[in-house]
Parts: C-alpha cells; sequence; structure tokens
C-alpha cells in the first residue's frame, strides 16, 4: 500500500508516548469501577475522585493522541529535518531487528506506536458506567461528535503516514472499528441524556401502555421489585422532562401503592422500587444504558469485542516481534487485554443491571441466567441512603458535631475550627471546610437479612414520610400545598388544652382567665403564623422552625413515645436547612433571600454568642442562654425590619412549643417538619432531581418520586378520558 509523506519529525520523547498511553489504560480501569460511587455517596470525597478521573481521561488520552500526531514523522522513520525524502522513506521501510536498533539510538520512534493509535479512541469513548458526570455534559452532545471527528481525522493522520512501515495494518483497521464503534456509542448516549433525546425517546412511537392486570397480579417477592418497577419507570421517566401523567395511569400506580397489602404495610417494598426506577433514570442519562440495551447496540458490542480479539490473535500470531522493543510489545499486550478486560466488566455489568434482569425473567429460555446472575450478584446500596445536616447554632458555635469522625474529632477543637475557618476564607474556599467541618452525613435506613429481604427495615424516618403520604392519598385531601398548617389544623384542639393547662400552670391562682385565655391566644398565633403562607416565605418559616426544634431539644428527656417523634423533627430539622444552604434551588426559596436570612441570623447568634466566649459556652450553654432572654416584645418592634435575622423569632416560637409537654411537642414538630418537605419536594422540577441523582441522591427527590406513585402533586391534571400526556411549560 502506498501513503504520503509525513510531516517533517520532531524530537518528542518515546516514553511520554508510553507513559500517557499507559495512564490513559489505567484510568479508564478506574473510571468503569468508581464511576458508579457517586450514586450511592453523598460524600463529596468520591465525587471529587470521580471528577478528576472523568476529566484526566479525556485529557490524557487527547495528550497521547497529540503527542502521537506531533511524532508522526519519527514512527518508523529517521529523525533529522535537513534529510531528503528518499531517505525518510527509506527509514521508514525499516523493519526487524535494524528497526530496533534504528530506536535504541534515538533516530526514530517505533512502528508500534500507529497500531497504538486507535486505542486513543477506544479509552476516549469512555467506559459503560459514566459518560456524562453532570446533566450539563449531555447537552455538550454535538460538541462531543464534532470532537469525534477531529480525533478520527488526527488518528487516521498518523495511520497512514505510517503505512510504508507498519506490518500491524489489519489489525490497525479492526482497532479503528471498535475505537469508532465507542466514541460513538459515548456521543448517542450523550445525545439520549440530553433534554431533546431524553424526550424524544419518551414520546418515541405510540405505547398501548403497560398491562393493568400484570401489574395486579400477585407476584413472588423476588421478582416483584424488579419487574414492577421496569414497568413504572416506562411512566414515570416522563417527569424528569416536565410532563404530566393521565388519569389512567394515576389509578395503576396508587392500585399498587396503597392498594396492595404488601406493599402499603411494608414501606421498605415502596422505597424498593423507587429506588429501582431512580437508578433507571440514572443509567438513562449518566450511563451507556441507552446503546447497551437496545438491539443495535448489542449488534455494535458484538462487533467490537470480536475486532477486538482479533486484533489480540493477530497481534499474538504475529511472527516478526523481534523488531519491536520488549516494552513496547508488553504495553501493546496490556492495551489489548486491558479493552477484553474493560468490556468483561461491561458485559457483567450488562447482565447484573436491573433492567436486564427483567429482561431476562420475561425470557423463558433464559430465565436460568437470570437465577445464577441473582444468585452472585453483590447486593449495593442503589443511594446513599444518607441525609446531610448542618446545624445553625453548631455553626455558629464554630463547634462541629463530635459524631462526625475521628479526623474532624481531633481537628474540631474550637480555638482549631477557628483558625482554619479564617485560613479558608482568606484562600476563599470557605464553602469547602464548611463541608467538612460541619455538614454531617447521617443514615436514615437500617438494612437486615440477605438477598432480596435484606431491606426490610428502611428506619424510623422513612416509614413516617410513608404513613404520612400514604394517609393523604388515602383521604384523597387535595390540600397538597400545607407547609405546617394542616398539622396545626387537625392538632388544634390537643393544642389548646395544652396551651391553657401549661399557661395556668406558669400563672398561678391569682391570674384572671381573660388573662390566661389571651396569653393562650398568642402563643396559638405565634404557633400558626409561623407557618402561614400569607404572612412568612417558606425559607423564612424553615429557618424559625430550625431554630425552634432546636431549642426544643435542650428540654427534659422524651418520653419513649415521644423520643421516634424527636429523632425525626431533628433530624429533617438539620437536612432542611441544608437543603436551603447548600441546594437552594430544591427549594421553593430563591437562593438571593433564604442565604440572606441565614446570614443574618447567623451573624446575630455569633454576636450573642460572643458576650460569654470567656467561659466557652457548648451547645447546651447556648440553648440556654438564648431561651433566658426576654421576648415579650416582637423583635421587628424593637429592630425594626432593616436586619432580616430570625434568631428570636426562633426563640419566642420554641417557648411556645416548650408549653405542649414532651408528647404533643415533638408529634407537632415531627409532622410539621413532614409536611414542608413533602411540600417543598412537590415545588422541585424534575430535571433538578435528576441532577441529584449523581450526587448520591436526595431524600426529597425519593419523597417527590413516591408522592408522584401515589397520585399526589401537580404531575396529574387530566381527567378520566383523557389519556394523553400534555407538556408542562414552566418558568426557567
Amino acid at each position: 500500500m502506498g501513503g504520503f509523506t509525513p510531516p517533517i519529525p520532531q524530537d518528542d520523547s518515546d516514553w511520554e508516548i508510553r507513559v500517557a498511553v499507559l495512564l490513559s489504560l489505567f484510568l479508564q480501569m478506574i473510571l468503569i469501577f468508581v464511576g458508579p460511587v457517586r450514586k450511592r455517596s453523598s460524600s463529596p470525597v468520591p465525587r471529587f475522585l470521580v471528577w478528576s478521573c472523568y476529566l484526566l481521561a479525556d485529557w490524557v488520552a487527547d495528550l497521547a493522541l497529540g503527542l502521537l500526531l506531533n511524532n508522526m514523522g519519527n514512527i518508523g522513520g529517521k529523525s533529522s529535518s535537513s534529510s531528503s525524502v528518499s531517505q525518510l522513506h527509506a527509514v521508514g521501510l525499516k523493519r526487524g531487528p535494524s528497526a530496533a536498533v534504528s530506536n535504541a539510538d534515538g533516530s526514530s520512534s517505533p512502528i508500534i506506536f500507529a497500531f497504538w493509535t486507535p486505542f486513543l479512541l477506544l479509552h476516549l469513548g469512555g467506559p459503560d458506567t459514566i459518560t456524562a458526570y453532570s446533566l450539563e455534559d449531555n447537552e455538550l452532545w454535538l460538541r462531543h461528535l464534532i470532537g469525534l471527528l477531529f480525533e478520527l481525522f488526527s488518528a487516521s493522520v498518523i495511520f497512514f503516514c505510517s503505512l510504508k512501515g507498519n506490518p500491524m495494518i489489519p489489525a490497525t483497521v479492526l482497532m479503528f472499528v471498535v475505537g469508532i464503534i465507542k466514541y460513538g456509542e459515548c456521543t448517542y448516549s450523550l445525545y439520549s441524556g440530553s433534554v431533546d433525546g431524553f424526550r424524544e425517546n419518551i414520546l418515541g412511537p405510540p405505547d398501548p401502555g403497560p398491562n393493568y392486570a400484570k401489574l395486579m397480579t400477585e407476584y413472588n417477592a423476588k421478582e416483584q421489585a424488579g419487574l414492577d418497577a421496569y414497568d413504572f419507570f416506562l411512566i414515570f421517566r416522563r417527569l424528569f422532562v416536565n410532563l404530566i401523567l393521565s388519569y389512567k395511569e394515576r389509578k395503576i400506580s396508587q392500585a399498587y401503592f396503597l392498594g396492595r397489602a404488601d406493599v402499603t404495610n411494608t414501606p421498605a417494598r415502596a422505597f424498593q422500587v423507587i429506588e429501582v426506577e431512580l437508578n433507571f433514570i440514572y443509567d438513562m442519562v449518566y450511563t451507556k444504558a441507552p446503546v447497551a440495551h437496545k438491539k443495535a447496540g448489542c449488534v455494535l458490542r458484538f462487533l467490537a469485542s470480536a475486532c477486538l480479539v482479533s486484533s489480540l490473535l493477530i497481534f499474538f500470531f504475529h511472527r516478526d516481534k523481534g523488531g519491536i522493543l520488549r516494552v513496547d510489545v508488553a504495553i501493546t499486550y496490556a492495551l489489548l487485554l486491558g479493552g477484553l478486560a474493560l468490556d468483561t466488566a461491561a458485559l457483567a455489568m450488562l447482565l447484573s443491571s436491573h433492567r436486564m434482569l427483567v429482561l431476562l425473567e420475561k425470557t423463558r429460555r433464559l430465565a436460568w441466567l437470570e437465577t445464577a446472575v441473582r444468585s452472585v450478584r453483590p447486593q449495593l446500596r442503589r443511594w446513599s441512603e444518607r441525609t446531610s445536616q448542618l446545624n445553625l447554632v453548631s455553626y455558629c458555635l464554630g463547634k462541629p458535631d463530635p459524631s462526625g469522625g475521628v479526623l474532624r474529632r481531633r481537628l474540631g477543637g474550637p480555638r482549631v475550627v477557628r483558625a482554619l475557618a479564617r485560613v479558608a476564607e482568606t484562600l476563599r474556599v470557605r464553602e469547602i471546610f464548611d463541608d467538612f467541618f460541619f455538614i454531617r452525613r447521617e443514615p436514615i435506613s437500617c438494612r437486615q437479612g440477605q438477598g432480596e429481604s435484606q431491606v426490610q427495615q428502611k428506619g424510623p424516618l422513612l416509614k413516617f414520610v410513608f404513613d404520612g403520604l400514604k394517609a393523604r392519598a388515602v383521604k384523597a385531601n387535595e390540600e397538597e400545598h400545607c407547609r405546617g398548617e394542616g398539622v396545626l389544623e387537625q392538632l388544634h384542639d390537643r393544642i389548646m388544652e395544652k396551651l391553657k393547662q401549661s399557661t395556668r400552670e406558669a400563672a398561678g391562682k391569682d391570674e384572671h382567665d381573660a388573662v390566661i385565655e389571651e396569653k393562650v391566644k398568642e402563643k396559638l398565633a405565634v404557633l400558626k403564623g409561623s407557618v402561614n403562607a400569607v404572612k412568612k416565605e417558606f425559607d423564612d418559616s424553615l429557618l424559625l422552625w430550625h431554630i425552634a426544634t432546636d431549642l426544643c431539644c435542650g428540654s427534659t428527656e422524651p418520653t419513649e413515645t415521644a423520643y421516634e417523634m424527636k429523632l425525626i423533627g431533628e433530624t429533617l430539622s438539620e437536612y432542611m436547612l441544608y437543603l436551603l444552604i447548600k441546594q437552594p434551588e430544591m427549594l421553593l426559596a430563591t437562593a438571593g433571600i433564604g442565604l440572606l436570612r441565614y446570614r443574618d441570623t447567623c451573624a446575630e447568634a455569633k454576636w450573642f454568642f460572643e458576650s460569654a466566649a470567656a467561659w466557652d459556652p457548648d451547645h447546651g450553654d447556648a440553648r440556654r442562654m438564648l431561651l433566658s432572654v426576654n421576648t415579650t416584645e416582637a423583635p421587628s418592634a424593637v429592630k425594626g425590619d432593616r436586619c432580616k435575622s430570625v434568631l428570636f423569632d426562633g426563640v419566642i416560637l420554641a417557648k411556645a412549643l416548650r408549653d405542649l409537654g414532651e408528647d404533643l411537642m415533638w408529634e407537632v414538630v415531627a409532622n410539621v417538619w413532614g409536611e414542608m418537605l413533602t411540600y417543598a419536594a412537590g415545588k422541585c422540577r424534575g430535571s433538578t432531581h435528576v441532577r441529584q441523582l449523581s450526587r448520591g441522591g436526595e431524600l426529597i427527590t425519593m419523597v417527590w418520586f413516591l408522592m408522584a406513585h401515589m397520585g399526589l402533586g401537580d404531575m396529574y391534571r387530566i381527567h378520566e378520558g383523557d389519556a394523553k400526556a400534555k407538556l408542562i411549560v414552566r418558568d426557567q
């Protein structure tokens, strides 16, 4: 075969190319295994590892391709900018030992470098477990397509420049096929994960819909979670591109989640289905699942693997390896075997995926394979199963919670924390500092048993959420926008009775009934005003109740009945504050107002605690200090409305709550937070929830999706008889 004359060769080091190619392979091996870790962890450390490898993998592959392109005149030829074309061609034809000698004295690069070029296209295609790090990466699919054309052109130039001296032309062509397939898979997956691609897939060919009779059939416990989850996934994936659902689909979902005793009596079963569905969404948006689960994708996978095996055999039986340095032979085998290992790992992950298990269950001839896969499939978390916690008082005191880990306990002394905070402020990394010291990640589920029965216990918080949503759905409660008002209305009589009792005990026998009645009305007005949507914005109510909840923790030891509610109330309080400050886009509140109130409140709290800095108060001391403040006058009447701080408004609310007694107080607190959580979940856009799936997932996403399955929320706006989905146009 003929070729064309390469440009004037450069003097780049051959070892730079070897190192870059091996590093590119190494990063691919890391990514295929650490890619899925980010959906199971909410900690920033694993996400940083995945992000670093994700960026570095493309950068190293591009670097290696650039080095090869810059050095293509040296590949198999003598490096001399003044040599004649005939001399360059003569050296380029060198094979066997003479070529090795030529490379040994530094006059040319090994011809095997040309064979390595298509492997870089394969690496640029990335592993199956991660194609996009964030949603924004999917929207750049067209840029990725243009990149494919340029990378392919560069690799082709290197290949054609080495035609005269390349003994591995057939194997190189086969590897080009593999590289193009892998790169093309990545580009198509990015397009499928974009908003336009995802919507196009959902609104594809007409679909008769799921089989209602099948959904209502009793499957055994092992089959049920996977099969039902996939059927519901086909319905509810529309919500992630802001489509709404029909009356018929609502009834199907409610029949399963509200009409079946094995689901309604076991919240773990319902959450298991939700988790599997969200995993399907994650795979469709962030991995190569859109390709891997299609017939065309399977054919391309088989073709790529066949070409890879063929290239390995060609190289293995190639007789003239004496002209290739041993280190280059080893690297070539590493690339070939590494590519096969990546394909094998991808196949194993594909077979063990929930979606493939659903397909195997539906195919009688492959039922044995489904059983075999389940027997060896590791039982991993489908999301982080943790909530991030942020406490305002601890933050203002500069004292992290000691339960946050050994390193935090050792570095968490007040002086050390303040010193590190000043350094972080100077370096403009205060957010990272706060994330490490003041944000805790607490588990919210308890795993018991083995195999498919491993998630029978989901902890009190998830059971509390499930029971609350089930009660609303069963009652067909249309008050879906309650954020605490519903709880206070429901418990009004008990609250009034407790307030009268506690106020009378505090006032003494000589107090007139009219005065007591007036005080009770004031306390009741404080409770209702704190959650009133007209008087208080959502972020205002959230901060008020967070401060009040923390101050309620300083009361007497709760009874056994109230202890569980206390844990739920504390967890939701600190979780909602975390969302307000660190994930404001997930709440109805705007980032500006919520953050402004939080900053003003923190500033006032720090100023207040500085008065006792000499004796270094702890969290309990801080609570007692706040509760001892005279709050007979409203803060706004004293300070005006210039400052947005709600610190002492929260103190007033806490004093009213503490008059309810331990049992009723924590019942009110927990249920108010439950309503706030569901209120915020229903107001969050589907695309925002998708973004969180790559960050370990959020409890608020689970709640939002469960609400949709129970028929709650504004995603159902179609009456009986109208079965088409309509597009919601929302403000961006």
